[in-house]
C-alpha cells in the first residue's frame, strides 16, 4: 500500500490565506525559515479544490498517510479505508508529481505504527498523517521526533500531544467549552453534572468544572454513575435533588482563568498546583470548596441556590435510559435546561421526551455536507464520522506546501492562530498539539436538531462585544 497517490493542491474557497517567507533553494526537513512565517487575519479556507499548478521539482513534498488498513478488527479496516479514500479526494488526474501521498499500513499496532512511520522517513516524508489511537500515535512520535518529521494524528488522548504531535480529532473538552459559555449567555447560571465513572467522563467533568468556574457560575452537584441503566437510577436521583424548581436568568460576571486565581492562591500558602490546560487540581490540592456541592445541605435552597442546567454527556442507548431518570425523579426538564456532547447529534434521540430542547455543541452539520455529497458522489457511499479528519489534515498539508516556505511545516505554520476552515468548519492546532474548533449549539426538539447559535467563522475576538 505504498504507491504514491498524485495531488492537486487546495484553493482557499471562503478565506484568503497569506503566508510570507524568504526564497531557499532546497527546502528540508530540519531546516528552518529564514525568517518567522507570519500569519494572516483570516483561517485558511480548505473547501473547493482546484487544480493549481505543478510545484518545482525540486521541491517534491512527501505526505505519509498512516493507518490501520490491515487491522485484524473489521470495523477498524472499514474506518481506515473510508480515511484512506477521505484523503485521496484531494487527488485526480492532474498530472502533478510534487505532492505526493504515500499510505503506510499500521496493521493496527503500535509496532506495526513504528515500522510504517520508519519506512515512511527512509521513503522522504516530509510530515506524517496518523495514525489512529494514541499507542501507535507514541510509536510513531518516538521515530518522528528525533528526525523532525512532524505527525498530525487522529487520537484523542492528549496525553500524546506535543513536541511535533498534533491531534487533530474530535476531543470533548471543546464541545464543554462551547456548550457551558452559551448556556452561561442565556442566564443559566447553577449547573448540576451527571458523568459516567470511566476517563471520558473524568475528562468532560473537569472540563465542565473549568468552564463554569471561569464563566462565574456554580457547580451546585455533581454525580457519577457506572454504565449500565441499572447503576444509573441512585446517582440520578441524589442529583434531581438539588434541582432548581424553575428557571429564572442569573446573569453573573466571569472570574478568567481558573488556574490564574489558584496559582494566586498558592503563591500566597506556598508550593504550585498541578493543573493541565483542561484539567482541575489533584483533589488533594484543592484550597477549599469551589463548588456548591460542597456546602452543607442545611444551608441549602432549592429556590435561590438549585442548578438550572445539567449535563448528561452520555449518548444512545444510555442516554435515552438515563435522560428520563430526571422526570422520574421531580426534575422538571421544561425548566432545567439538559446539556449534552457532540453524540447527542443523533436523529435517533429526537423521540425521546426528556431531551426536548436540550443543547449540545458540535460542528455545524450544513458545513459538512459539502464533504459528504462530494465524498458519495467519488465513491457511492458516505463516509464513515472520522473520514473528514484525514481530509482536513491531507488539505492542510496540500495547503501548506503551497506556500513554499523554507519548511512549510514548521510549528509556525501548522499552528496558524487564525486557524483553517475544512470539512467540520473552524479548528486550529495548538502548540501543545491539540486542536481547538469553532463548533456550533444545536437543539433537539421533536422536530429533528437545529442550529440555535452558529458556528464561529473566525478564532478573532470582537473586544466590543461582552464574553457572555
Amino acid at each position: 500500500m505504498r504507491q504514491p497517490f498524485r495531488l492537486s493542491l487546495l484553493a482557499a474557497a471562503s478565506a484568503a490565506f497569506v503566508l510570507a517567507a524568504c526564497e531557499t533553494t532546497s527546502p528540508s526537513r530540519t531546516s528552518l525559515p529564514e525568517e518567522p512565517e507570519v500569519a494572516t487575519e483570516d483561517p485558511v479556507g480548505l473547501e473547493e479544490p482546484v487544480t493549481l499548478p505543478d510545484l518545482d521539482e525540486e521541491r517534491i513534498v512527501r505526505v505519509a498517510l498512516l493507518l490501520p488498513l490491515g487491522a485484524q478488527n473489521e470495523s477498524i479496516q472499514d474506518l481506515a479505508s473510508s480515511m484512506q479514500k477521505a484523503a485521496q479526494m484531494v487527488a485526480f488526474e492532474s498530472g502533478n508529481e510534487s505532492f505526493l501521498l504515500i499510505p503506510e499500513d499500521t496493521k493496527g499496532t503500535p509496532q506495526g505504527a513504528r515500522i510504517a512511520a520508519a519506512n515512511a522517513i527512509r521513503g522522504g516524508a516530509d510530515i506524517i498523517i496518523g495514525p489512529l489511537y494514541a499507542d501507535s500515535v507514541s510509536a510513531v512520535a518516538a521515530v518522528a521526533r528525533p528526525r523532525n518529521v512532524p505527525v498530525v494524528a487522529f487520537s484523542t488522548d492528549r496525553r500524546v500531544a506535543g513536541d511535533g504531535v498534533y491531534l487533530l480529532s474530535f476531543p470533548p473538552e471543546p464541545e464543554i467549552e462551547r456548550v457551558t459559555q452559551y448556556a452561561l449567555s442565556q442566564g443559566y447560571a447553577r449547573f448540576g453534572l451527571l458523568a459516567p465513572l470511566n476517563e471520558y467522563g473524568a475528562r468532560v467533568s473537569d472540563a465542565f468544572r473549568d468552564e463554569i468556574y471561569e464563566g462565574g457560575g456554580t457547580l451546585v452537584h455533581q454525580e457519577v454513575y457506572e454504565r449500565n441503566a441499572d447503576a444509573m437510577r441512585d446517582p440520578a436521583r441524589r442529583l434531581a435533588e438539588f434541582a432548581a424548581p424553575g428557571f429564572v436568568p442569573q446573569y453573573v460576571t466571569p472570574r478568567g482563568p481558573q488556574k490564574d486565581a489558584i496559582d494566586e492562591a498558592f503563591d500566597e500558602i506556598g508550593g504550585q498546583p498541578t493543573a493541565d490546560r483542561y484539567g482541575d487540581l489533584a483533589p488533594s490540592q484543592r484550597l477549599g470548596p469551589l463548588n456548591q456541592a460542597d456546602v452543607p445541605l442545611d444551608s441549602y435552597d432549592p429556590a435561590l441556590n438549585g442548578f438550572q442546567a445539567v449535563l448528561l454527556p452520555e449518548s444512545g442507548r444510555l442516554l435515552r435510559a438515563l435522560a428520563p431518570l430526571l422526570p422520574y425523579n421531580d426534575v422538571d426538564v421544561r425548566q432545567i435546561k439538559l446539556l449534552g456532547v457532540s453524540a447527542w447529534n443523533n436523529d435517533g434521540l429526537t423521540g425521546e421526551p426528556a431531551l426536548n430542547g436540550g443543547w449540545f455543541a458540535a460542528p455545524d452539520p450544513e458545513r459538512a455536507k459539502g464533504f459528504e455529497s462530494r465524498y458519495r458522489a467519488a465513491y457511492g457511499e458516505s463516509p464513515m464520522r472520522l473520514a473528514s479528519l484525514a481530509y482536513d489534515a491531507t488539505l492542510i498539508a496540500a495547503r501548506l506546501a503551497e506556500s513554499r516556505a523554507p519548511n512549510p511545516y514548521s510549528e509556525a505554520m501548522l499552528t496558524n492562530p487564525n486557524g483553517f476552515i475544512g470539512a467540520d468548519g473552524l479548528f486550529r492546532l495548538t502548540p501543545e498539539g491539540v486542536v481547538e474548533r469553532g463548533l456550533a449549539v444545536l437543539e433537539l426538539g421533536r422536530g429533528g436538531i437545529r442550529v440555535i447559535d452558529p458556528a464561529p467563522l473566525s478564532f478573532r475576538i470582537d473586544p466590543y462585544a461582552p464574553r457572555y
